[in-house]
């Protein structure tokens, strides 16, 4: 019988939003276990309070726990909880680790990955479909049934979060019952950011689609936010840098659409219902990466034999010209935002 359940998703925010399928899939096989995943301090704050999740061990991979010390600590936190079940929905070779060092009888895995060695039962990585699929096929040796499970992201909104959001956006002099459209410019990846005269273009026309644009990002993306509000005429709402995933996912809950590159907002979006407007260069709906959802709409420019250029997107264009961005148009935007919207009322 299985009581202790441990999945590993160390990965970025887009992949814990979509491996949360696989959890509520677990949660169904074995309504009595007890779930635990290991994840990274950005994955704590997203995942607390998930219906499916009883515990959340944080491993700072990019932080305090980067090395072999920080992987033998981790190793040391799990093996006291004497899981019976480990998944590793991430394919590093760190992973491999975690969970063999786990300690759990039964761990399984991605046939590809580089932890492959680790693993007991492994599943084909099937690079063609979409990754909450991959996640799902997870659960079938743990029990679980991928092809009846529901395949939707969840993510839970508290209310702390919800009234922090509804106070910076009325410091920003945004009505509570004002329709907002969330535009998200940022990415880690250079090359997937679309231009910010794009994006202020979207801001300055959502008013005309009867919705307030408001920029959202990371921390470190304030500045570029700041950049599309001025390009827009100022007088723009920019949370960037005062939300953290709590509150980008009220705020994301609170918007009638999302504007943004691939990049984990759109996931976060997708996961608390509302729609996304994803802008695709470098990468490709091919790699099984798109927020998931029949309602959101990929804007790309297709036809580019230099398309896909990685599996992520580099910082900088390889062939120097980013013309998988910089030939996307603001009009091709907003006719998608248009088309969103009107579905979404």
């Amino acid at each position: 019988m299985i009581q202790r359940i441990l999945v590993v998703q160390t990965a970025f925010l887009g992949d814990i939003v979509l491996t949360t399928p696989l959890l509520r899939e677990l949660k169904r096989a074995h309504p009595a276990a007890s779930t635990t995943v290991l994840t990274t301090p950005l994955g704590r704050a997203l995942l607390a309070g998930h219906p499916d999740v009883e515990t959340i061990v944080v491993h700072d991979k990019r932080g305090k726990d980067r090395g072999v010390s920080g992987v033998l600590g981790a190793v040391r936190a799990l093996r006291a909880s004497r899981f019976d079940l480990a998944i590793a929905a991430q394919r590093s070779a760190r992973t491999g680790f975690l969970v063999r060092g786990s300690g759990a009888r039964r761990r399984i895995g991605f046939a590809s990955a580089a932890g492959a060695w680790a693993y007991t039962e492994k599943v084909p990585w099937s690079a063609g479909e979409h990754a909450v699929r991959r996640y799902l096929s997870l659960a079938g040796p743990a029990g679980g049934d991928p092809e009846i499970a529901d395949p939707t992201p969840t993510l839970p909104i508290r209310e702390e979060a919800r009234a922090k959001v509804d106070a910076l956006l009325a410091a920003e002099g945004v009505s509570p019952g004002e329709p907002v459209v969330a535009v998200a410019p940022g990415s880690i990846w250079g090359t997937k950011r679309w231009t910010p005269s794009g994006f202020a273009e979207v801001v300055r026309e959502a008013p005309r689609l009867g919705v307030r644009a408001v920029l959202t990002g990371a921390p470190d993306e304030e500045a570029l936010c700041r950049e599309v509000a001025i390009l827009a005429g100022g007088n723009v709402p920019v949370l960037a840098g005062t939300t953290g995933m709590p509150e980008l996912a009220a705020l994301l809950a609170r918007a009638r659409a999302l504007v943004s590159g691939d990049s984990g907002p759109g996931h976060v979006a997708s996961a608390v219902g509302t729609p996304v407007v994803a802008i695709f260069g470098p990468t490709v709906p091919a790699f099984g990466y798109t927020p998931w959802g029949e309602r959101n709409v990929i804007v790309e420019r297709a036809g580019l034999a230099c398309r896909p250029c990685d599996a992520h997107g580099p910082q900088v264009c390889p062939l120097g010209h980013h013309r998988c961005m910089t030939e996307i148009s603001a009009a091709e935007v907003l006719a998608a935002l248009t088309g969103v919207l009107q579905r979404a009322r």
